[in-house]
């Protein structure tokens, strides 16, 4: 077989604004290490993607937005400060723990989504600034993408879900210690090795 063409596409920028956006990704990214300032921190993040289903890519697919949050509950945490303006009123101490809010709940959850643009080097990215609920009797609009939810959880887990996402994704989850912990590495592991094989 002859190698094909590279692809020509180019990359459409979410248009900056404020957008009505359904949540369509909930995704556990376990523990990952950053560093800022020279220092190293490690924390537990969560992705949580929208599509916008108001702005349309040149294909006619809806555009997609996402953001990457430490998975922290601190009052000054943005992901509690995005989920509580999300949902118009703050969290009580019955929603956390065994019992309480499931992060699952928020897909096909509608919201109004604001994007800014991030100049970084050659490229422009579109990033989540805010995000605030829907007028009160305002219908949330359907789901056009296939909803996606990863947990990392013991009992949880589903190798199919991860296997569909983007290669990208699956390396930035594969080096969580949550992720090792599973026992399902061992499989995926030889799969990804063979994919790094240079031919």
């Amino acid at each position: 077989m002859k190698l094909p063409k590279p692809s020509t596409n180019t990359y459409e920028l979410v248009p900056a604004g404020n957008h009505l956006g359904v949540c369509w990704q909930v995704i556990d990214l376990g523990t990952q290490t950053t560093t800022f300032n020279d220092e190293v921190k490690k924390a537990r993040r969560i992705l949580i993607g929208w599509e916008l289903p108001n702005e349309l890519m040149s294909d006619g697919r809806p555009f997609v937005v996402s953001r990457r949050y430490t998975f922290s509950v601190h009052e000054k945490a943005m992901f509690r400060k995005h989920l509580e303006s999300w949902r118009g009123k703050k969290f009580a101490d019955e929603d956390f723990g065994e019992d309480g809010f499931d992060v699952r709940n928020l897909i096909g959850k509608a919201c109004f989504v604001n994007v800014v643009h991030s100049p970084s080097g050659d490229r422009t990215y579109a990033n989540v600034d805010s995000v605030a609920p829907l007028p009160k009797g305002m219908p949330s609009p359907e789901l056009v993408n296939e909803p996606i939810y990863l947990s990392l959880e013991s009992g949880e887990f589903d190798a199919a879900v991860y296997q569909s996402l983007p290669e990208w994704l699956q390396g930035v989850i594969f080096d969580a210690p949550e992720f090792s912990k599973l026992g399902t590495t061992g499989e995926l592991r030889e799969v990804k090795m063979e994919e790094d094989l240079p031919f």
